[in-house]
């Protein structure tokens, strides 16, 4: 019987939060002693409640419910069973129910008057009904809501930068959300959520793409991820990654104009300025694109063109700024990453 009763006060997504044997109703009064309820109504299992509006009659195990939206609703009960009313922890009475007896006649016949702001739980989750008269009451409800599947990013240095590849499609489910209920003086204070339970939806993975053809000035090495071919990724400090077909360990040194005989000008034309480098155009080809740091990681040039020659075997000459860069730099083992 109480299934029927569940069909009837729930839409299908809310008769998850309620269970068969449990009741639980707030019923706000006026100041006369007979007890006046209104269309609110708090069920509960004992651990979760739900609030909802009757518009019809309903029937349970131990009481029957009828009235309609207008707020003429009355709480009526089987006769025989045992009641304790409690108001405070100073005021306790006892009585038993008569058949179909209302809980307004219940609390008249008591001598039990409900002041203007006080209301009226019934808890009918036990053999023995439990009704309290309190000024304020919080119970927990719990209610099932659409949940969007969550998305975890990866990334991943293979994939150019600005582009996400998903690998693991998501699913929207449902999820269900405990809400903390706060009733004082007849009046909803305060609804808030506390918990989130069984959520059902499905998490989306999917790369999201660092790979670039060009780094910023400045930026350094983190790590270097090696293919069996020689081949492979450099994984910058930035984020963005650079993909090199293979790397070669040089001896670097240091140039400027105005020195040795240093012009304004490389032997492929273009004019002087860092990440300008010379290079054997027969162990490295000019043209080429690379990537330069030293061997201890200590000092990084970075993106450098093979656009002048004049050094012999593996060797790389890194045009500095200043003479005094280059004096300061030297002569380092340095590794050349070679770019696509």
């Amino acid at each position: 019987m109480l299934a029927n009763w569940k069909e009837r006060i729930f839409p299908l997504n809310r008769r998850q939060a309620v269970f068969a044997m449990l009741l639980c109703l707030v019923l706000a009064v006026n100041a006369v002693p007979a007890l006046r309820a209104s269309a609110l109504y708090l069920i509960t299992d004992g651990e979760e409640t739900t609030a909802v509006g009757l518009a019809e009659p309903v029937t349970a195990d131990k009481l029957i419910v009828v009235g309609s939206a207008d707020g003429s609703a009355e709480l009526r009960f089987e006769g025989g069973h045992k009641v304790t009313v409690t108001r405070g922890e100073d005021f306790v009475q006892y009585a038993t129910t008569r058949a179909n007896e209302t809980a307004a006649a219940l609390l008249k016949r008591m001598d039990v008057s409900v002041g203007p702001m006080e209301m009226v739980k019934v808890d009918v989750s036990e053999p023995d009904i439990a009704i309290e008269i309190a000024s304020s009451f919080t119970y927990y409800e719990t209610l099932t809501e659409s949940a969007a599947h969550a998305t975890v990013y990866a990334e991943n240095c293979r994939i150019p930068k600005g582009k996400t590849e998903v690998y693991q499609q998501g699913i929207d489910g449902t999820r269900e959300v405990v809400y903390e209920v706060v009733y004082a003086d007849g009046e909803l204070v305060s609804r808030q959520a506390v918990a989130e339970q069984n959520n059902t939806s499905v998490t989306e993975y999917a790369y999201v793409g660092t790979l670039v053809e060009e780094v910023q000035a400045g930026d350094t090495i983190a790590s270097v991820v090696k293919n069996s071919d020689g081949s492979g990724y450099l994984r910058m400090k930035s984020g963005d990654s650079l993909h090199f077909s293979g790397s070669m360990e040089v001896t670097c040194t240091a140039y400027t104009t105005g020195h040795d005989g240093v012009g304004t000008r490389t032997a492929t034309g273009t004019s002087v300025a860092r990440g300008c480098v010379a290079v054997d155009k027969s162990v490295i080809p000019l043209g080429t694109t690379m990537f330069i740091t030293t061997a201890s990681g200590s000092y990084t040039y970075g993106m450098s063109h093979a656009e002048d020659t004049g050094v012999r075997g593996a060797k790389i000459d890194l045009y500095m700024d200043t003479y005094d860069e280059c004096i300061q730099f030297g002569r380092r083992s340095s590794i050349a990453y070679f770019l696509d």
